[in-house]
């Protein structure tokens, strides 16, 4: 039997052999270094030897008219031939040691931190204008210059930098505190005024000093209810609370183009999809436009996100369009705005509802325009906060 075999390395071997015990003499003679050696029976042995050896046993079992069968390859050296002539994997390999040298002297992540009121989509935003992008070296990274340039772009902050743990970018932030709004007090004096001009037909007064009676015209800004009650001796200083509900008239004017197109059951339907990798877009399908106004669009961008809730800077762009068929419109334009109007009027009020109305619509241009007064019911009171003297004799 004769191996080929290089260098490096140990086999597990088994030698078959006649004489054994001279077979291992014989490698003690010829300086042979083997280890573990196991008797499996009088004639069959088992060892490891390197591999420079092997082909020196196999030559000295052949003498004693023995065989040698390699049974397993060990150490470090067939891992490596194992490796080396994989070079698929060696080359991943290298890219990885690469990677790992390289990436983290990159900007990959962005987080904020510190931020309450202001959306960390627009700080990001102000950041990537300032240079701080995906694969930015981090080096190149200047917290007084970042700050000085996110100040400038988002007023209020008071205060940003940016620090760097790994591969993320983390920029820090405080927000401009903002003044304190005066919060109303349960025992501060307040009046009831009217919010617009009209006929009182109704004033229920829980707490106060009534102003007003059913059947009077009163003006906005008027006091309807106060705070103060003369009782002769003293001034009773309380919140006042009432319901006033009076006679108002309110007038709208609003434009629409006359020709108009209503959609009935979908045609069509098609998906089309779209890759956005930072600003760049990359459209896998010819074309996404929609033509006519016959057609609806849904659009929506998924992005890839990592483990512990990092975002990269990729999206699939997702957009499904819908073609519907022309159908003849039911609702004519002068109803369309009549309706609209009086929704409007409605939203407008407090509480209230539309008594009577006069509207009429004129059609030039290719347009309806409509002028309308209506009279309303509805509730005019709003709270007034009174000035209030401090003992100090200060204002507060």
């Amino acid at each position: 039997m004769k191996l080929s075999i290089p260098r490096g390395g140990k086999q597990n071997l088994e030698i078959t052999c006649a004489d054994a015990t001279g077979f291992l003499n014989g490698l003690i003679n010829d300086g042979i270094e083997v280890s573990k050696v196991e008797y499996c029976s009088e004639l069959v042995l088992r060892l490891d030897a390197n591999n420079a050896d092997c082909t020196k046993i196999a030559m000295l079992a052949s003498k004693f008219g023995g065989s040698v069968k390699m049974l397993k390859k060990k150490g470090a050296f067939w891992i490596l031939a194992g490796i080396a002539k994989r070079p698929v994997l060696v080359l991943s390999v290298l890219v990885l040691l690469f990677l790992f040298a390289y990436l983290p002297t990159r900007v990959l992540f962005v987080r904020v931190e510190g931020n309450t009121t202001i959306p960390a989509n627009q700080i990001i935003e102000a950041a990537n204008e300032c240079g701080i992008q995906f694969g930015v070296s981090g080096r190149s990274i200047r917290s007084e210059k970042m700050k000085n340039a996110l100040l400038e772009k988002i007023p209020q902050l008071q205060w940003a930098g940016i620090n760097t743990s790994g591969c993320t970018a983390i920029i820090s932030v405080r927000e401009k505190s903002e003044p304190e709004t005066q919060v109303a007090d349960d025992k501060q004096v307040c009046s009831i005024v009217a919010s617009r001009d009209g006929i009182v037909q109704s004033c229920t007064v829980f707490q106060g000093n009534p102003l007003c009676r059913a059947g009077q015209a009163v003006k906005a800004g008027q006091t309807l209810v106060s705070g103060y009650t003369d009782c002769g001796i003293f001034v009773q200083a309380t919140r006042a609370e009432a319901e006033v509900c009076a006679l108002t008239k309110r007038e709208i004017e609003a434009i629409t183009p006359q020709p108009t197109a209503t959609r009935d059951k979908i045609i069509s339907q098609k998906t089309e999809y779209s890759i956005r990798i930072g600003k760049k877009l990359i459209k896998l399908t010819k074309d996404s436009g929609i033509l006519g106004t016959t057609c609806a669009k849904i659009y929506s961008e998924e992005y890839v996100h990592l483990p512990g809730g990092f975002c990269l800077p990729v999206a699939l762009i997702k957009e499904t369009v819908f073609t519907y068929d022309d159908a003849a419109d039911t609702v004519t334009e002068d109803d369309w705005l009549y309706s609209f109007a009086e929704d409007y009027l409605i939203k407008q009020m407090v509480a209230g509802e539309i008594v009577s109305a006069q509207a009429r619509i004129d059609v030039t241009d290719g347009a309806s325009y409509l002028y309308g007064q209506y009279a309303c019911m509805e509730m005019i009171g709003r709270v007034k906060y009174e000035q209030t003297i401090l003992k100090d004799g200060t204002n507060d």
